[in-house]
């Protein structure tokens, strides 16, 4: 029976014996008020109690619905990324396919020693460099700008931040001018010798080879968004195999050697099955340097002489 009623049949118990057999003993009173008592606090504390229950409830409704949209948003983000692991392998096999295609008709793909570049595009390279010192360097004597990985990509990541895609947009303007457009570039994706720990980026790059040819193919992909024909791009990956630098023992690593390295080469020297056999593509021109006589023959071949030779034959048609 609910104890809101017991006080109200209490009394009336008590008034029905009081008329049936007279005065109830005082003993008997104070018991059957103190039980009420009794059933009154218990009525309120079960209340109380209840009111904490629903409360509880209500949150931990709440904390559910917010865990089912986290979940929710973590299977949308791991589908994404399922979708950039597919799209980025379908990418590697068919550089791995070039690769073996190159290897069959000729020497392997190598990066060609660089050369330096004419003085309008140094120029505007040297400039570029100015603007982002922290992320880029320049060998003018290689054609070579080196963006450095710490700056160019969160950790274990391949995507290229803000800021370095903003200085890779300048970099497309720059190979989109008329002196460089006889030019092709390389780009060479290098990572240092910490292993690749974390599963969930293991998934993505499974060893450091994945990992630092995603993240030149990447940045093929920025250049190209950006209205670089994709016929002047060569993306490759060294993996941690070729420092610059030595690399903490223990596998510590070298930021030095997290680099992705951007070679400019003229497009006669850009390494397809088309120039390997030979092309009718022409080097850019630059100013030929001479040799000042016999015996200075082999230091010439590392060093220009500011002189000229003869003009160099026009190409057979």
């Amino acid at each position: 029976m609910n104890t809101r009623f017991a006080l109200p049949i209490l009394l009336a118990i008590v008034g029905i014996t009081f008329l049936a057999g007279g005065c109830v003993p005082q003993s008997r009173y104070d018991e059957v008020y103190a039980s009420n008592q009794r059933a009154q606090e218990q009525l309120k504390a079960d209340q109380a109690a209840l009111q904490n229950l629903q409360g509880e409830n209500s949150r931990l409704q709440g904390e559910n619905s917010r865990l089912q949209t986290e979940l929710a948003a973590e299977r949308k983000l791991t589908e994404g990324l399922k979708g950039q692991l597919a799209n980025l392998q379908d990418q590697l096999t068919k550089l791995r396919e070039q690769y073996d295609a190159l290897a069959k008709g000729g020497p392997a793909p190598v990066i060609p020693e660089g050369i330096a570049l004419p003085d309008e595009l140094d120029k505007v390279l040297m400039e570029l460099v100015k603007k982002y010192p922290d992320l880029l360097e320049y060998d003018r004597a290689k054609g070579m700008v080196k963006f450095k990985s710490d700056l160019t990509f969160a950790k274990g990541s391949a995507e290229v931040t803000p800021r370095a895609q903003e200085a890779l947009k300048k970099f497309a303007e720059i190979l989109n001018l008329d002196v460089a457009k006889p030019y092709h570039v390389y780009i060479a994706g290098h990572t240092d010798d910490i292993p690749i720990k974390n599963a969930a980026t293991r998934e993505m790059h499974p060893d450091n080879w994945y990992l630092s040819v995603h993240r030149a193919v990447s940045v093929e992909q920025v250049l190209a968004k950006n209205s670089v024909e994709q016929a002047r791009i060569g993306a490759m990956g060294f993996g941690e195999w070729h420092p610059v630098a030595p690399n903490a023992e223990g596998h510590r690593g070298n930021e030095k050697n997290r680099r992705v390295e951007l070679w400019i080469v003229p497009q006669s020297r850009f390494l397809t099955l088309t120039n390997v056999q030979g092309s009718d593509v022409t080097e850019p021109k630059t100013t030929p340097a001479k040799a000042t006589d016999k015996k200075a023959d082999k230091k010439a071949d590392k060093k220009a002489v500011d002189t000229e030779l003869p003009p160099p034959a026009a190409p057979a048609e």
